[in-house]
């Protein structure tokens, strides 16, 4: 793998989205001939996660996107309500925020709530083999309950490549801006309730300048090596560098500020 591509993801698709705000985006992807992957939450019982009218038709309009090739989708949890605070201690370390709906389940939990996800999602007639983590939160059961459904991706994970666990293919998501990729893949995350104009102004200029930017499903195909691996831990460490660099930054910043 020698190009460099780029991935966008919306996560947090429900029936009470910011209604305004998915049909503005997806209309500029369209516009530069951009899939994105979307996020849909199979149950939602996040209150967080309504923030608009309810759409009586959501599942008939994600089955329409689907179809019409204009999206990827891929199942985002399964209700998105945090249970646990046992998130991976490399995660504790890249900041993210101890909760999951997922990690620290038992296996058998997690993959009955995989698997009654995967039923709602075929109950409207959509197959899905991809998985996104609420949190970007999972351990290894979540893993193996995935294998077990036959799921072939998640999306998630801080890397440079995809890698395989257990015959999933984990494609890692390690951006919130839109920007191009430098090296590997690069997966942009965004979550469309608190989009404002900036962030759109910034979409459309990455969309415009760069060519490579490809939906998630050309990236399956992509094999890892042993550098790719020494690639992810090299990228692994200067993620955690980088951003204890910025915490020493704003705590020296608050110590001047009070001084004066």
């Amino acid at each position: 793998m020698n190009k460099a591509y780029c991935i966008y993801r919306i996560d947090d698709v429900t029936p009470g989205m910011n209604w305004d705000n998915f049909n503005r985006f997806l209309n500029l992807f369209g516009k530069y001939n951009v899939v994105p992957l979307i996020g849909v939450v199979p149950d939602n019982r996040d209150p967080h996660l309504t923030v608009g009218r309810l759409e009586e038709s959501f599942w008939k309009i994600i089955k329409k996107l689907k179809d019409e090739g204009r999206v990827e989708v891929c199942q985002h949890g399964y209700r998105h309500i945090y249970t646990t605070d046992k998130i991976q201690y490399f995660y504790k370390l890249c900041g993210f925020k101890p909760q999951s709906e997922f990690s620290g389940v038992s296996f058998k939990k997690q993959f009955e709530m995989i698997r009654a996800g995967k039923e709602i999602f075929k109950k409207h007639g959509i197959d899905v083999d991809i998985w996104m983590a609420p949190g970007h939160s999972f351990d290894k059961n979540t893993i193996r309950a995935l294998k077990k459904l036959e799921f072939k991706a998640l999306t998630d994970g801080i890397g440079l490549f995809p890698v395989k666990k257990h015959g999933i293919t984990l494609v890692p998501q390690q951006s919130w801006e839109p920007g191009k990729a430098r090296i590997g893949i690069k997966t942009v995350c965004l979550h469309l309730n608190s989009a404002g104009d900036l962030l759109y102004k910034k979409a459309e200029k990455h969309l415009r300048s760069d060519p490579m930017v490809v939906p998630f499903s050309t990236v399956l195909h992509f094999e890892s090596s042993s550098g790719h691996r020494f690639l992810n831990c090299l990228y692994k460490l200067v993620f955690i560098m980088k951003l204890l660099t910025n915490l020493m930054r704003g705590l020296v910043r608050d110590c001047l500020e009070a001084k004066y």
